[in-house]
C-alpha cells in the first residue's frame, strides 16, 4: 500500500469515526424520575429500599442504546420495607448500611456504573445485555446488566435495568456471625428516565 492509499484509508477511518460520534445523542438522566431500588436478602427474609441517582446520561445512536453512565449518591440509601412507625429499627439498619463496615458512605459517598458494551439480549431481542464497570468503595469490576427499554429515540429513553452484584467482591462485608446471615448477592432494579434538554 503506497502513501496515498494509506492516507486515504486513514482519512476514511477518521471521517467514519467523526460521523459516528456526531450522530450519537447524549441524553441526560432525570435525577427526579430515575431511581435505584435495591434488595438485599438474608436467611430470614429480605430488606428493600431506594438510593438516589446523582447524575448520569444515556447515549443513543440511530434510536438505540449505545452507552451511558450513572453516578449513585450513596448517602441517600434508605430502607422502605420497614414502616416509618417503627423508626428505631429503620434508622438502625440505614445507619448500618452507611457505616464503615458496609458501604462507608463518609469515605466513599458515590458509586458509579459506566457502560462499556451494548449488545442484543441472547434470548429476548426487545432487551439489551450491557457490560460495564461497576465502582463501589475502592473496587471496580466488570459486571453485566439486562436493560428493557419502553421508549427509545434520539430525544428520550425510558427503560429498566436489572443488575446483580456480589457485595463481597467490593469489600462490602463485616466479620462475624451476622455477616453469615446476609446473602452476598445484592439486586438492583434501575428505573431510567432520560431526555434531551
Amino acid at each position: 500500500m503506497n502513501l496515498i492509499q494509506r492516507r486515504g484509508t486513514w482519512l476514511a477511518t477518521f471521517l467514519v469515526t467523526v460521523l459516528t460520534n456526531t450522530l450519537a445523542q447524549i441524553l441526560p438522566l432525570s435525577t427526579k424520575e430515575s431511581k435505584i431500588i435495591w434488595t438485599g436478602t438474608k436467611l430470614t427474609g429480605y430488606h428493600q429500599g431506594v438510593v438516589n441517582i446523582k447524575e448520569g446520561n444515556v447515549v443513543m445512536k440511530e434510536n438505540r442504546l449505545a452507552g451511558g453512565y450513572v453516578v449513585v449518591d450513596m448517602k441517600t440509601i434508605v430502607c422502605t420495607d420497614i414502616p416509618a412507625s417503627d423508626p428505631i429499627p429503620k434508622r438502625k439498619l440505614e445507619d448500618h448500611l452507611k457505616d464503615a463496615d458496609f458501604f462507608d458512605v463518609v469515605k466513599f459517598p458515590a458509586a458509579r456504573f459506566v457502560i462499556t458494551e451494548v449488545r442484543p439480549h441472547p434470548t429476548n431481542p426487545a432487551r439489551y445485555l450491557v457490560s460495564g464497570n461497576l465502582s463501589i468503595k475502592q473496587t471496580t469490576r466488570l459486571v453485566t446488566a439486562a436493560i428493557t427499554p419502553t421508549v427509545q429515540s434520539d430525544k428520550q429513553f425510558i427503560g429498566e435495568a436489572d443488575l446483580h452484584f456480589d457485595r463481597q467482591l467490593f469489600g462490602v462485608s463485616y466479620k462475624g456471625i451476622k455477616d453469615e446471615l446476609v446473602r452476598d448477592e445484592v439486586q438492583l432494579r434501575i428505573l431510567i428516565r432520560a431526555k434531551s434538554r
